[in-house]
């Protein structure tokens, strides 16, 4: 299983009130970023979970993230625990 960062533009919720129309403009989507093990991936998305057991096959904490919002996917390497001698 691959552990993978994806950055991805994302909608907003505002909650500041009334907004002006002249102010519309200034409003943008957001990039977001996620860490975790890559669960799923097709043409049309790519699901990415924060907590994965592999026995039960379950994960927790999933975000499924449209491919055409992603800016960047890297895999990351998870470095090898050495056991230590007794």
């Amino acid at each position: 299983m691959e552990i993978v960062k994806v950055t991805w533009i994302d909608a907003q919720r505002l909650e500041l009130g009334i907004i002006q129309r002249e102010e519309l403009p200034d409003l943008k989507p957001i990039p977001c970023d996620i860490v975790g093990f890559l669960v799923h991936e097709d043409k049309e998305r790519i699901v990415v979970a924060q907590e994965k057991w592999d026995e039960a096959m379950g994960c927790k904490y999933v975000h499924v993230i449209p491919k055409v919002s992603i800016i960047k996917i890297i895999k990351l390497k998870i470095p090898q625990i050495k056991k230590s001698k007794k």
